[in-house]
């Protein structure tokens, strides 16, 4: 048999076997930013394109998605090893990390070409607070207890400002991003953290201005800890090819390699504030 007939035999095998071959079924957690609902609506492109991508590479999937209602529960998933891989807020890629060292950081989001995107204080946009100083004595409303925009690195400025949580009338943990926005609009408090992306799809609507931002890294995509190697290499490269419009439902435009050590600054951060409500 000739080379090149061996070539081609070898060629048609490999295609006849990946046409078979049963697809890879991995479990894909996310959590609610905003109605679950509305978190379906921005993730489902994402998941079914990188389906696509994954069987052009030779490595049929099916990916079940999980959205959880809080992001503590996202992370014990990702922690205990319950989902396969998983997209996590900066912070709670932070927290789950310290929980298990094994956890492998796949990606991070690109946000205009970079590893960052902003945090935002937020206010009506008639109110009369004109700077973060002026929030002493307000009513400060906070998201998730975990959330790296809507509470630690809002809480950071908020100390390099000079208020600190006893400096506030009060301040509470009110939940998702969402939240934030209808709560500081319906006047329920005088401010509010979130992300940029809220006060872009909610702040005309909802009468809302920025009052600061402060800089956030973007968010991690990770695969458990003792996930197949051959898998975390498949799903890198798939991630890191990404360039679809499905991402703009969250904002980005692609994603990057990323090492842990581009979360370490806000590893300090989160060490910083630790004296917020004393």
């Amino acid at each position: 048999m000739s080379s090149l007939l061996k070539s081609l035999c070898c060629a048609l095998l490999l295609v006849c076997n990946t046409a078979d071959a049963e697809p890879t079924v991995l479990t894909f957690a996310t959590y609610a930013s905003e109605r679950p609902s509305e978190e379906f609506k921005k993730m489902e492109p994402i998941r079914l394109h990188l389906e696509q991508v994954l069987a052009k590479q030779g490595m049929p999937a099916t990916i079940r998605m999980r959205i959880f209602p809080t992001y503590e529960d996202a992370v014990d998933a990702v922690v205990s090893g319950d989902t396969d891989f998983a997209r996590l807020g900066p912070a709670n890629y932070v927290i789950a990390r310290k929980q298990n060292p094994g956890i492998q950081l796949l990606a991070m989001e690109s946000h205009h070409g970079g590893k960052f995107f902003d945090g935002v204080i937020l206010v009506a946009t008639h109110s009369p607070i004109k700077t973060l100083a002026d929030l002493r004595g307000k009513h400060f409303a906070f998201g998730e207890a975990n959330s790296t925009t809507g509470r630690y690195l809002a809480q950071e400025a908020l100390m390099q400002a000079g208020i600190n949580g006893r400096d506030l009338a009060d301040y509470e943990f009110v939940g998702r991003h969402d939240k934030v926005a209808f709560a500081v609009s319906a006047g329920n408090y005088d401010a509010g953290a979130a992300n940029e992306t809220t006060l872009e799809k909610y702040g005309s609507s909802k009468g809302l201005r920025k009052l600061a931002a402060y800089p956030s890294p973007t968010h991690a995509w990770v695969g458990r800890a003792g996930l197949e190697a051959r898998v975390v290499q498949q799903l890198q490269r798939a991630l890191l090819e990404i360039k679809s419009p499905a991402l703009k439902y969250i904002g980005r435009d692609g994603f990057m390699p990323a090492q842990d050590t581009d979360y370490d600054g806000l590893r300090n951060s989160m060490r910083k504030i630790k004296t917020f409500g004393d």
